[in-house]
C-alpha cells in the first residue's frame, strides 16, 4: 500500500469505507458508460467535470478528469476552453451572490464622509 499521503482520495476511502467506494464506483459507471446514457458524449461529460471540479476548486478531481480527458482523446486547447468557460460561469455567480449588495450601494449612496 502507498505512504497516505500519496493515497488519492478515492484510495483513502477504499481503506476506509470499500463499500463507500464500491458505491462511488457504480454510480460513476452508471453515468459515464452506461450505454443508455450516451445522450451526451464521453468527451463532453469529461469536459463538464473538468469545468466542475474547477469551480469546485478541487485540484486533485480536476487534475483528474484532465487526465481522464487526455486519454480519451480530448485535445489541450478543448481542456483549456473548458477551463475558461468554468471560470466564466463562477464569475457569474459571484455577480450573481452579490447582485443584492451592489443594488443595496446604489440604493443607499455614501454621503460624503464615506458612511
Amino acid at each position: 500500500m502507498q505512504a497516505e499521503s500519496t493515497l488519492s482520495p478515492m484510495q483513502i476511502l477504499q481503506a476506509i469505507s470499500p463499500e463507500g467506494a464500491r458505491m462511488y464506483m457504480d454510480i460513476r459507471n452508471a453515468t459515464m458508460d452506461n450505454q443508455a446514457l450516451q445522450a451526451v458524449p464521453l468527451k463532453y461529460k469529461l469536459l463538464i467535470g473538468i469545468g466542475v471540479a474547477s469551480v469546485l476548486q478541487s485540484e486533485t478531481c480536476t487534475l483528474m478528469w484532465v487526465k481522464q480527458a487526455r486519454q480519451a482523446g480530448v485535445s489541450d486547447d478543448e481542456i483549456v476552453e473548458a477551463i475558461l468557460v468554468a471560470r466564466l460561469m463562477k464569475m457569474a455567480t459571484v455577480t450573481d451572490t452579490v447582485a443584492e449588495a451592489l443594488a443595496w450601494l446604489k440604493a443607499n449612496p455614501a454621503t460624503s464622509n464615506g458612511s
